[in-house]
């Protein structure tokens, strides 16, 4: 059964995006995707050139922004703005899936989430985003692989060995 949806639809590491307006539609200067994030889903920390702006519609999320030690909480109705290429990421600390709309400027970090993400044809291909994600199951390689050909750059954490 295909979905009712007709928009494009993508899974992203543990993120389901379904797009609202795409930058070829804007002449390139910005793309609109609704974010379904599940319990603890979120991407690492990171950089890359396009401007977010982040709307809290459901949910209960964690911010960092620029200072990797510095975390912020967003409650529906709350709005981030991530400026280019400021470090980054954000984490669904509910118990049940988050939803934010986000709005890129210019748009190109799309056609990376087009890239490292799955196409969704069917419903029933969406996992549950009520659950916390498998994170065995994800392809962080394929993101790793094409985040240069985007300027993106991934903040990983330092570990000590004793």
């Amino acid at each position: 059964m295909k979905t009712e949806n007709k928009k494009e639809q993508l899974m992203v590491l543990t993120d389901l995006i379904t797009v609202i307006t795409d930058s070829r539609d804007s002449n390139g200067k910005y793309a609109i995707f609704e974010e379904r994030v599940p319990p603890l889903g979120g991407p690492p920390p990171h950089t890359h050139p396009d401007e977010e702006i982040f709307y809290v519609v459901e949910g209960e999320f964690e911010f960092i922004l620029n200072e990797i030690t510095n975390s912020f909480k967003a409650l529906p109705g709350s709005v981030v703005h991530v400026p280019s290429n400021a470090l980054h990421t954000f984490k669904n600390v509910g118990n049940t899936q988050g939803l934010m709309v986000v709005l890129l400027s210019p748009g190109n970090l799309l056609n990376y989430f087009r890239e490292i993400g799955t196409v969704i044809n069917e419903s029933e291909e969406i996992p549950d985003l009520n659950e916390v994600p498998l994170m065995e199951k994800l392809d962080i390689g394929t993101a790793f692989k094409y985040a240069p050909k985007y300027d993106i750059k991934f903040v990983l954490p330092e570990f000590i060995h004793e």
